[in-house]
């Protein structure tokens, strides 16, 4: 499925552009959320939220405090496999 999210479906890009956010976000120590994401990539909040839910249900992204307000996230050790992938390139 890793292939197909990231590399050859409608979205890729973005999905691994969203990696990197929170990446960065988590490297400074800084809550990342649905909606610092959106502001961030420049993208509606709905749009976001379609690639997080798939991004989560896949286990690439795990929410911290899932019934919290905001839900703050962070890369799984999948997550940081595709990021390590594409630093290779």
């Amino acid at each position: 499925m890793k292939s197909i999210l990231f590399y050859w479906s409608k979205g890729a890009e973005m999905r691994v552009r969203i990696l990197f956010e929170i990446n960065k976000s988590n490297n400074s120590n800084k809550p990342c959320y649905l909606n610092l994401l959106s502001k961030k990539i420049g993208l509606t909040h709905a749009a976001v939220k379609k690639h997080l839910d798939l991004l989560v249900e896949e286990n690439y992204i795990k929410e911290i405090n899932p019934k919290g307000k905001p839900v703050y996230l962070e890369l799984s050790k999948k997550g940081l496999e595709v990021l390590n992938e594409f630093n290779k390139k």
